[in-house]
């Protein structure tokens, strides 16, 4: 029995290998044109009727594996923001960790492995129910390229073509100027860091990045953008890991992007609330309450619409936008 498990935990971690090394050749390999991605040539028409927007783009967690796969916290609080925000347009149909945004069930070969290893991870009574957790560490993978100095412009372009075509699926109108925010959560604040520079050259308007419980580095895309707001939780210390990991962001170094971002004002911070990093008392979390009453779902969707209402039509791109102070 103990020969299996090391078999089987040997091909995993060969498995791992195989896609660290695959993420940055692949991207590699679309930039020289020697392999194609749907929907990076794609041309730039809108799918809908033109909208007026505001514009909103969601880029879930290390836990996400497709454009169409959300939770229904998830769910819930960005209803919630619709909500809050009027003729707010939610994209949510961009898979944050591929630069072709093809989910992982739809990898060729490899589809059908992540289909069962996140039916795995969804089964609470699977002994393999940890397995599905290798669905977190691929993501991680993509992360760290997205946040590589070497392969991470080429793959965030990648990206950012993705969600500006999804954009225009979802009515977003060339040449409008309205302002468009990425909203990444934990691991997807970084691709949401890495892409808003690219989307904010094409796009030519106002955008901005709101980082929930966010995990990014330093970018020169934080120097372009109109600003970045760090939404966090006092309890949460996965978000602490971008400040640890990522020398870049460490006080020592005040002339990186990051460093200069901050002297200028672009960065601001806006504790939540008790919040930690996912599960229960998280920021999805309907059922925890502040003292005020409100659950921590109420209180995340409250502070991401004001931040995307101070976001105005009026603003031009690269002005830092005004926010606001935090509740909790």
């Amino acid at each position: 029995m103990i020969g299996v498990v090391l078999w089987v935990a040997a091909i995993l971690c060969a498995l791992l290998i195989v896609a660290a090394i695959a993420v940055p050749l692949a991207a590699l390999a679309w930039w020289a044109g020697w392999i194609s991605a749907p929907g990076v040539a794609a041309p730039l028409v809108n799918s809908e009727p033109p909208r007026p927007g505001p514009f909103l783009v969601y880029l879930s967690g290390v836990g996400d594996i497709s454009g169409e796969y959300s939770t229904r916290y998830e769910d819930a609080m960005l209803d919630a923001l619709v909500e809050r925000v009027p003729g707010l347009q939610v994209v949510t149909d961009v898979f944050a960790y591929s630069w072709a945004n093809v989910g992982l069930t739809s990898e060729g070969d490899l589809g059908w492995f992540w289909a069962w290893l996140n039916a795995v991870r969804l089964n609470k009574r699977s002994p393999l129910r940890k397995v599905g957790k290798l669905i977190n560490l691929r993501n991680v993978l993509h992360i760290a390229v997205s946040a590589d100095n070497r392969y991470g412009p080429i793959y965030n372009y990648g990206v950012a073509e993705m969600i500006i075509q999804g954009l225009l699926r979802h009515g977003y109108r060339l040449g409008s100027g309205t302002p468009v925010t990425l909203l990444g959560y934990s691991g997807g604040a970084q691709i949401a860091v890495g892409t808003a520079g690219y989307i904010q050259a094409t796009l030519r308007t106002p955008v901005q990045v709101i980082s929930l419980g966010g995990i990014f580095n330093s970018n020169s895309s934080l120097e372009r953008i109109s600003s970045l707001v760090h939404l966090y939780g006092s309890r949460d210390r996965g978000q602490r890991l971008g400040q640890l990991i990522f020398p870049a962001r460490w006080p020592l170094f005040p002339a990186t992007h990051w460093g200069r971002a901050l002297a200028v004002g672009k960065v601001s911070f806006h504790c939540l609330g008790p919040m930690v990093h996912s599960g229960r008392g998280s920021y999805l979390d309907d059922n925890e309450r502040l003292e005020d009453g409100r659950s921590f779902m109420a209180a995340t969707a409250d502070a991401v619409a004001e931040h995307v209402l101070h976001l105005g039509p009026g603003a031009p791109a690269g002005v830092v936008a005004p926010t606001g102070q935090g509740r909790a």
